[in-house]
């Protein structure tokens, strides 16, 4: 499992389509906006299969901007395999890598997740 937290420039709407451009070559398993008055929240799920190694990966990320800041925070979980070389975080990293990198040019920060 690897996760990861950073703050960005723009609107929630707005960070979404970016990491929708980003993942275009992913299934987009889930996708939810919610508005709590002045505030909202996004959802997005991705699950991609890895044919090599026979172990898919999901990418779940939350964008919200509940502190007037919009955060991005993502999760993503490499699935089982039935060999040792396999077990190895591969997909996890690099799928929310692809993500990281999409959101360069308006990331502020990223925070420090706890262990």
């Amino acid at each position: 499992m690897a996760q990861s937290r950073y703050v960005v420039q723009g609107n929630v709407a707005e960070t979404m389509d970016l990491i929708k451009f980003s993942q275009s070559s992913n299934e987009l398993v889930f996708e939810e906006l919610r508005q709590f008055g002045d505030f909202s929240q996004g959802m997005l799920t991705y699950e991609r299969a890895n044919f090599h190694a026979s172990n898919p990966a999901a990418l779940f990320i939350v964008v919200h901007d509940f502190n007037h800041v919009t955060e991005v925070t993502m999760i993503s979980i490499d699935g089982s395999s039935n060999t040792l070389l396999n077990k190895l975080d591969w997909g996890a990293k690099s799928f929310i890598g692809g993500v990281k990198s999409a959101l360069k040019p308006v990331l502020i920060e990223e925070v420090k997740l706890p262990d």
